[in-house]
């Protein structure tokens, strides 16, 4: 009696841990574009969930900034719209703007307003 009172709290430890065996794998940061999921501009807008991850979000160029703000741009994909700082497409360049559609792989970040986000292009 007295040994089944000693396994019997060994017993019940190794039954609260769980095998590593099948477990999803933890959250991968995607390195390319080839492994980032493709979202919305609008829920790059209004999903707080999506700040920090890193995504592919289509649309077309709207706006590039000139001069000491060249790398400044706006991708807009329909109503919604969002800026992205970081390497401006060709397609910004081209007239009329707004006539190419393109996706991008970048990082949501927070803006200056903790309520807005923007996008950090990341290279392809």
């Amino acid at each position: 009696m007295l040994v089944s009172l000693l396994i019997l709290p060994i017993l019940a430890a190794g039954c609260g841990k769980r095998s590593n065996v099948g477990a999803a794998p933890a959250s991968v940061v995607p390195l390319s574009a080839a492994q980032a999921p493709m979202v919305t501009v609008r829920q790059v807008v209004e999903r707080d969930s999506l700040t920090g991850r890193r995504v592919r979000v289509g649309g077309v160029c709207a706006i590039a900034g000139t001069g000491p703000s060249a790398g400044v741009w706006v991708l807009q994909a329909g109503a919604w719209a969002i800026e992205v700082r970081g390497l401006v497409p060709p397609s910004c360049f081209k007239e009329p703007v707004g006539s190419e559609a393109l996706t991008i792989f970048a990082q949501i970040v927070e803006g200056t307003d903790s309520t807005e986000r923007l996008l950090l292009r990341l290279p392809d």
